[in-house]
């Protein structure tokens, strides 16, 4: 997973919106900050996840597992 600092800088600066309830801290909806960090996250795990249930069935059945490599998980 690439969350580099700069990545999270970005997200950062991109956490702006103004919503009801916010929880600040230093000057950021912190809230919003996770929920961006997650949503930048979750496709990267979701092709990890993909890729290891990919090799997990090729020890099984390699047919099937091609046929599963084929399809890429949905965000």
């Amino acid at each position: 997973m690439d969350l580099s600092e700069e990545t999270v800088k970005q997200i950062f600066f991109y956490c702006d919106e103004k919503r009801p309830n916010p929880l600040y801290a230093d000057e950021v909806d912190i809230l919003q900050f996770a929920e961006k960090i997650a949503l930048f996250v979750a496709p990267q795990i979701a092709m990890k996840e993909h890729q290891r249930c990919v090799q997990i069935v090729g020890n099984m059945n390699q047919e099937v597992a091609n046929s599963l490599n084929n399809q890429k998980p949905k965000f």
